[in-house]
């Protein structure tokens, strides 16, 4: 793993981060997190958390800060490497719970601030009692309008976007249709932003689509001629295009420019004799397989797309100012 990350980082001058790093969280670039329900959030937050631990513990001059108050992606991050999956974001928060990181690299004392705005996205208490209407369609569309503005008023005015999109949810893997569509809902929430952004002459934001889930659908995939890591950039454009064309779309104009980039996440799940795959005790959550490398200088490790999480917190940190 050593050799792998450090590849992409090269020596740089030392940074001073031993101060009031609350204070740093003022710099203007900034990331914010999208995504339907279940489309794995919560998990990437704790990757990318993950991911800068091994940096900062692998690479010459890598220096990254979690907010004071986000001690639950800390644990989350600790609970991968345990090889547990983190809990499923509470639907009743009065307002979208903000993760933030303060990454600086090499970047000749430049940050990156990314905060992370997790709405758990499904039809709660708490957001349907401010619906109304007759019909599921009416009261879905008071629903989007609900968590649209509590994602506005977070992220609104972040400099790039990361967008979660569970691949099973691809069309050409939906075993039927249903009432609530994930490729609708993203471009639901990300066509209200860009309104606004609009409106307000702002700069378009950057965008990472981060394809989650990925081994729960990479043997169909190749099936059907769509895996992406044969491809690349323009495989997972592609995926993207069959799989989520309302969102594709619409992100069409900024992937011309070159403001689209993408990105998978997996995790392997432990198995069973059977091939069944292995649960935690007295819960529905699967037990991520772990690497055990005795002669690696972080030994315990979950077996998942640790090169494209690499990968993603250099994209990131090449918006730094």
């Amino acid at each position: 793993m050593s050799a792998l990350l450090q590849r992409f980082w090269k020596p740089k001058p030392s940074a001073d981060m031993t101060g009031d790093y609350t204070s740093a969280y003022k710099v203007k670039t900034r990331f914010g997190m999208l995504g339907p329900v279940a489309s794995g959030k919560s998990t990437i937050a704790a990757a990318l958390t993950y991911t800068c631990e091994n940096l900062s513990s692998l690479v010459p001059n890598f220096y990254c800060h979690v907010l004071p108050t986000s001690t639950h992606i800390l644990a989350d991050a600790n609970n991968l490497r345990l090889g547990r999956f983190p809990e499923k974001t509470d639907p009743f928060q009065p307002r979208a719970p903000e993760a933030g990181f303060l990454i600086e690299s090499g970047w000749h004392g430049k940050k990156v601030q990314v905060p992370i705005c997790d709405v758990a996205g499904e039809i709660s208490d708490y957001i349907a009692a401010k619906a109304s209407g007759y019909t599921a369609g009416q009261i879905i569309k008071q629903r989007y309008q609900s968590i649209n503005q509590q994602v506005v008023e977070t992220v609104k005015d972040c400099q790039g976007f990361i967008i979660a999109l569970a691949a099973p949810e691809a069309l050409m893997f939906r075993e039927s249709a249903s009432t609530f569509d994930p490729d609708v809902y993203t471009h639901t929430v990300l066509n209200e932003i860009f309104e606004y952004r609009r409106r307000n002459k702002r700069a378009d934001p950057h965008i990472i689509v981060v394809l989650t889930k990925w081994d729960q659908i990479a043997k169909q995939a190749k099936d059907i001629a769509m895996n992406v890591y044969d491809e690349g950039q323009d495989g997972m454009g592609k995926f993207l295009a069959n799989g989520f064309p309302a969102t594709s779309m619409l992100l069409k104009p900024l992937r011309d420019r070159g403001f689209v980039k993408y990105f998978r996440s997996w995790f392997k799940i432990k198995t069973r004799d059977d091939g069944s795959p292995m649960m935690w005790e007295n819960t529905n959550k699967p037990v991520i397989d772990l690497i055990e490398d005795e002669e690696a200088y972080l030994r315990f490790r979950p077996n998942c797309s640790e090169q494209d999480y690499a990968d993603m917190v250099k994209h990131i940190g090449s918006f730094a100012k």
